[in-house]
């Protein structure tokens, strides 16, 4: 039995990965307060009879340059991710007080840390490299780091299985939630992806704008907008519910575009113009596309985005079949989507990063 403790900014998502997924997976409140988050976490254990396992499992959302694997938690890897913390502030705390809870609560099993950077590890200088003074680079680690590198690990490993290797070669897959993003994975391997060195970059999110000028934020600046705002603003005021005024959830800016709210009709055609133009983006990075896939909350289950995306592709070889692109989940959580007569295979498929963190920690402990 492996446990997996998935934090996000707020929650924590606990399950059992035992033969499969956990049918019934856990949320808690990420407390401030040690001993609440100790207690919640506990009772969890208890109830699923934790105590047993062998393993567990943490996503963390950013390794920097210094972890491009998955390790087993020690102190001197607790304090290093510690000084990652600036790089994603919004999940690395939440992420070191899940360990250190998981540590007081259960000190017998042991923690792997399961990088969400690592699956990007592979990117050469000229994806990860900016066009700035070579000082920030050298000396402040300024560079692409890109995430959700556990969602690719298992899309690569998945679409091995679903096609033969030509027809999926070249393979774009976009991540779309609340946090979203887009990979392109050459042979299984990331070469591209949207988000940079932090997770701010690339598609239109909840509530982050993605793509941005930086001379946008230096004007700001000027005008006495203290750069604590800004952060705020960037990380839980702007994306969707920026742009719509209605939500950050997706469902619901959908169902006000629906009645005629024209913010939110916009805020849904600019994602989807986004999205398309960041699939061209890093088909380019592979001169060529042979697989498109969707996946996360968003690419999952709501077809008109991925209709809206999909029609502005019809030039890469994207064809959709509306048929199957709209039938209702069936019970196969994968299956393609695209019209036979395209030249691109499309997807949809189930996101796991519960599988490639039992992957990691099994792959770890067994060479310790």
């Amino acid at each position: 039995m492996i446990l997996i403790a998935n934090p996000g900014s707020s929650t924590l998502k606990l399950s059992v990965h035992q033969n499969g997924r956990d049918p019934a997976p856990h949320s808690i409140e990420i407390h401030e307060d040690p001993s609440r988050l100790d207690r919640a976490l506990k009772d969890w254990l208890d109830s699923r009879a934790g105590h047993q396992a062998t393993g567990f499992g943490v996503r963390i959302v950013h390794g920097g340059t210094l972890f491009s694997a998955p390790v087993r938690v020690t102190d001197t890897v607790l304090s290093s991710l510690a000084r990652l913390s600036p790089l994603a502030p919004l999940h690395m705390g939440p992420a070191i007080r899940t360990i250190e809870s998981i540590r007081r609560m259960a000190p017998h099993i042991p923690v792997v840390a399961s990088f969400d950077t690592a699956f990007h590890a592979t990117l050469s200088p000229d994806a990860y490299r900016y066009a700035v003074p070579e000082d920030w680079y050298a000396n402040k680690g300024v560079r692409k780091f890109g995430f959700h590198g556990l969602s690719y690990d298992y899309i690569a490993w998945r679409m091995s299985s679903l096609l033969p290797r030509e027809k999926r070669l070249r393979t774009v897959a976009l991540h779309l939630g609340n946090g979203a993003s887009g990979c392109a994975i050459l042979d299984g391997r990331s070469v591209e992806t949207t988000m940079g060195m932090t997770p701010l970059d690339g598609l239109v999110m909840g509530t982050r704008p993605g793509m941005l000028d930086p001379g946008v934020l230096l004007i700001l600046l000027r005008q006495g907008v203290h750069p604590d705002r800004l952060e705020e603003d960037l990380n839980h005021r702007s994306g969707l519910l920026g742009l719509s005024g209605v939500s950050s959830d997706y469902r619901e800016v959908e169902s006000a575009a629906d009645k005629g709210d024209s913010r939110a009709l916009l805020a849904l055609r600019l994602a989807a113009r986004r999205a398309a133009g960041e699939v061209a983006w890093l088909a380019s990075a592979m001169e060529g596309l042979s697989c498109l896939v969707f996946t996360g909350g968003i690419g999952e289950r709501s077809a008109s985005f991925r209709k809206a995306v999909c029609d502005r592709l019809g030039y890469l070889g994207v064809r959709l079949d509306e048929r199957k692109n709209d039938l209702p989940d069936s019970g196969t959580p994968d299956r393609s989507i695209s019209d036979d007569r395209g030249f691109v295979s499309v997807w949809i498929v189930e996101a796991r990063e519960d599988w490639t963190i039992a992957r990691d920690v099994e792959a770890v402990l067994s060479s310790s």
